[in-house]
């Protein structure tokens, strides 16, 4: 009576292994998309936060090179006029204005 009891659950772990085994393998299967497409999400959300970081890198090299032509066009005038300064200066010493 044993060994028959014996063979039964034998009998019944062959039969079982594998029928559970494909239940895990099926889930981890059904599993694998849902990852596969919250990587993609993933992926999508930080491509998107690099354009925009690109963006913001774009919209600040054109506020510096703004900024430049700006400071070069004051240096430029700053120039000018002490151009104009030392001309008057120089104007002023030869008539013997003080």
């Amino acid at each position: 009576m044993n060994v028959v009891l014996s063979r039964l659950v034998w009998c019944g772990l062959v039969l079982a292994v594998p029928a559970w085994a494909a239940q895990k393998t099926a889930a981890s299967e059904s599993q694998a998309p849902a990852q596969q497409k919250q990587l993609e999400q993933a992926i999508s959300t930080q491509q998107g936060e690099v354009k925009r970081l690109q963006g913001d890198v774009q919209k600040e090299e054109s506020r510096t090179h703004q900024a430049d032509e700006k400071l070069k066009q004051q240096d430029q005038q700053i120039a000018d006029l002490q151009r104009q300064l030392k001309a008057l200066q120089t104007t002023q010493q030869g008539t013997g204005h003080p």
